[in-house]
């Protein structure tokens, strides 16, 4: 065993201490991280154009501090490519070496891609980083707004709160801080009667909850608790496992007793079949950071048994870019909005959702057979960022008349188009009630004698 100590007084200039040293100590008693205040620390809100802005806070990195006293603007338009999204990360960066010693304020842009990921940002023993913020840029933009981009800022892997005590401690600097408290509780004192009937149902919520009935891990970092109430809750980060139902079922698969799910914010993806027939479910909440939503992950019913289950409606989150064939096939939904990061669809996604009326699509790809059998579905709108459709898309959709296309005939007839994708090719091959296309500057009319869609300028 080897035993260490030091004292940070000298006696006859026995020790001399280096910056260092006090970093080394301070580094030891305060962790990384941006301070704690009620999530105003740095706090990030669009400006003017493409450009936003970062509020006031401290951070620590190592036992260094980092001061930011007066919003600061920066402008992103420099890193706006003019054919794919890209992130651009906000991050307080630590050098150490020699030739810098500083923390600052730093951007870090990725590679565009079709599905861009983070920026990749160098971190060693001589550059510490906490990434605050990562902002999409679409083409195109020129606009941001908080949909735009991930508050990384309670993530511990990357950035995180510090809770300490430690500051200045200048009677000037805390009769200023006492006056912000005091701004603060003013503010809060006006929400107090919203908070506390919040309390109140939470409260409730609480003792409805019932008994833990059983528990486990559905990810590398993800854990679920079931109740005996019915709901099931995942807690953790990053993605669930993948299932698959003949060699490796989820622990929910078949499960009759689930009647909701939550998914916590921090999970990035709903596993292949994990909440596959479950037909008793009713509700599922997914959370802002997920990015994939599985093949088969809430399909609640056979295949072959058409439509089924109690999940009436579904809130995809702005960063999902994935979802997996037959995600959902057979649910119980009547409408549904595709955000518009998704750029990835697996065939039969809303398979024999009979009850579908209304479709607001916002993506860049609709899947093939997507919407096959959807016999309520009479509601279909697509955004100008589709760039393809998939084959037998709409097949045996009997009630879909219309199709409203937010953009021009040029653009429309600019996208990709797969075969037989409107379902006209007759009742064999999955006919449907498709007979207009609605343009901002015209539309189209399907011409049954001739099997083709005619362009009317308007």
């Amino acid at each position: 065993m080897a035993f260490s100590f030091g004292f940070f007084n000298a006696k006859n200039l026995d020790r001399t201490y280096t910056a260092e040293n006090f970093c080394d100590y301070l580094g030891s008693i305060i962790c990384n991280g941006i301070q704690d205040n009620y999530g105003r620390c740095f706090d990030l809100s669009a400006g003017t154009g493409l450009s936003v802005t970062v509020g006031t806070g401290k951070a620590w990195i190592n036992g260094h501090y980092f001061i930011n006293d007066a919003r600061y603007s920066i402008d992103l338009s420099e890193y706006m490519d003019e054919s794919l999204p890209r992130y651009v990360g906000i991050v307080i960066y630590l050098d150490t070496t020699e030739a810098v010693r500083n923390v600052s304020l730093r951007l870090f842009p990725g590679t565009p891609a079709e599905n861009p990921g983070l920026p990749s940002i160098p971190q060693d023993e001589d550059h510490v980083r906490l990434l605050m913020y990562a902002v999409r840029l679409n083409p195109g933009a020129t606009s941001l707004s908080d949909r735009d981009w991930f508050d990384y800022r309670e993530d511990r892997n990357v950035c995180g709160y510090c809770q300490c005590i430690l500051g200045k401690c200048k009677v000037t600097d805390m009769l200023a801080e006492m006056a912000q408290i005091n701004a603060t509780l003013e503010e809060l004192q006006a929400e107090n009667e919203e908070l506390t009937n919040q309390v109140a149902e939470l409260q409730a919520a609480v003792e409805d909850i019932g008994d833990v009935v059983a528990a486990g891990q559905c990810g590398e970092n993800v854990f679920y608790v079931m109740y005996s109430t019915g709901k099931v809750l995942l807690r953790g980060s990053g993605a669930m496992y993948d299932y698959d139902l003949n060699t490796n079922p989820s622990p929910f698969y078949r499960n009759s007793a689930v009647k909701s799910v939550v998914i916590s914010n921090g999970i990035t993806s709903a596993g292949d079949d994990s909440f596959e027939r479950c037909l008793n479910l009713e509700s599922v909440s997914l959370p802002a950071t997920l990015t994939k939503i599985g093949s088969g992950a809430f399909m609640p019913a056979d295949e072959t048994m058409g439509s089924a289950g109690k999940l009436t409606s579904i809130v995809i989150p702005q960063a999902v870019t994935e979802i997996g064939g037959g995600a959902f096939w057979g649910a119980a939904l009547t409408s549904v909005t595709i955000p518009s990061n998704v750029a990835t669809v697996g065939k039969y996604a809303f398979n024999d959702c009979t009850r579908l009326q209304s479709v607001r699509y916002e993506g860049s790809v609709i899947g093939g057979f997507m919407f096959v059998r959807c016999t309520s579905l009479s509601e279909f709108t697509i955004a100008h960022t589709v760039t393809s459709i998939g084959e037998h898309c709409f097949n045996y959709c009997a009630n879909l008349e219309n199709i409203i296309y937010e953009g021009s005939l040029a653009d429309w007839a600019a996208i990709t188009k797969g075969t037989n994708w409107a379902g006209k090719g007759g009742m064999e091959i999955g006919n449907s009630g498709l007979t207009r296309i609605q343009c901002l500057d015209g539309h189209l009319e399907w011409d049954a004698e001739n099997h083709e869609w005619v362009e009317v300028h308007e």
